[in-house]
């Protein structure tokens, strides 16, 4: 009897895991999710009033008005964000200007009042930042542009703003709220040395992830068969309750024209989980680091997100017991010209 394709790659996931199993250290067993996918169909949805309405109409100079025909802001209600230091700033991203803002003080200034009078996020909006050290709350202070992108100058607490200025790689979760919340911190450890005995099991855990990944269908150009290669980053967090090292394995071809991947989370046992990604705009992903973005006590990625021609900072919150990691914010993007 003829197995379908599909079956057969689905197959060879589980016997590679369970290969990993097999190879763990002692007492290690291979956990695995079901994953289900539940709708409904032809119930209409009542209106939702956006819990942060669109801002007053308001009139713009020429100038500003001008400007204002290319920018595209974040949607109405948005609640959701990434921010990242910038030239030693914290920088809300909002959206996208495709136009040079910098070029002169006069259309910098009709830049800043068009942001001013239609931003989705207006200024002295509250957000509530969430990073590797906690959480605390900001105000979004300022009107600033960075390559392409709407943003919003942040102001914190003293130790954030001293954070900023010694952390260039910093990214942070950003939400919307209407009330100011006191600051938490966060103790998990996500900078131990690994045991050589990890670091092998490691090793173990990545080749038979790529293995199971170049099972799979190959690109169907022979020039991104030729290209194909793979690539791996890994980061420690307190994922679902207890440390584990997260491991994304990809393959890649041609400019991010074709991928395929996987994370694959190893606890201090040994114990490894297969996590799927779940980013509807792109397509490869690299691990830059880990902490809570949502609050719900589970480190969620952050990740350099790209696809053909395109990228940017995306954060993926990671849903443990369905070994899912799906969009929550995404900044920052740039694209080829």
């Amino acid at each position: 009897m003829r197995i379908p394709r599909q079956s057969r790659f689905r197959s060879l996931w589980t016997l590679a895991f369970a290969g990993v199993a097999a190879g763990a250290m002692p007492g290690c067993v291979l956990a695995q999710g079901v994953q289900g996918v539940q709708g409904v169909q032809g119930v209409p949805l009542p209106p939702v009033k956006p819990k942060f309405p669109a801002p007053a109409p308001s009139t713009l100079s020429p100038r500003a008005d001008s400007i204002a025909n290319y920018l595209t802001f974040a949607p109405v209600g948005a609640e959701w964000f990434t921010a990242a230091v910038r030239a030693k700033k914290l920088l809300l991203d909002i959206g996208r200007v495709d136009a040079e803002v910098r070029r002169d003080s006069l259309r910098a200034q009709a830049y800043r009042e068009a942001v001013e009078k239609r931003s989705t996020v207006p200024l002295g909006a509250i957000v509530r930042l969430r990073g590797p050290w906690g959480a605390e709350d900001a105000t979004a202070e300022a009107v600033e542009a960075w390559n392409g992108r709407i943003a919003l100058r942040l102001r914190g607490s003293e130790a954030l703003d001293s954070l900023v200025r010694v952390t260039p790689s910093l990214v942070v979760s950003a939400q919307r709220v209407e009330q100011r919340a006191d600051a938490v911190s966060d103790s998990c450890d996500r900078k131990t040395v690994l045991a050589p005995a990890m670091v092998a099991r490691l090793a173990v855990v990545r080749d038979s992830v790529e293995k199971a990944l170049r099972a799979g269908a190959p690109p169907i150009y022979d020039r991104l068969r030729r290209a194909m290669y793979a690539k791996t980053s890994q980061v420690q967090g307190c994922f679902g309750g207890a440390k584990h090292v997260a491991l994304l394995v990809s393959l890649r071809a041609g400019n991010t024209e074709w991928s395929r991947e996987r994370i694959a989370l190893v606890d201090t046992l040994g114990k490894a989980w297969s996590v799927r990604v779940s980013d509807y705009r792109f397509r490869a992903h690299d691990l830059l680091g880990a902490f809570d973005a949502d609050g719900d006590g589970v480190d969620d990625f952050v990740v350099r997100a790209t696809t053909q021609g395109a990228g940017g900072t995306t954060i993926l919150v990671l849903d443990f017991k369905a070994r899912r990691a799906s969009r929550l914010s995404s900044g920052f993007v740039w694209e080829e010209q």
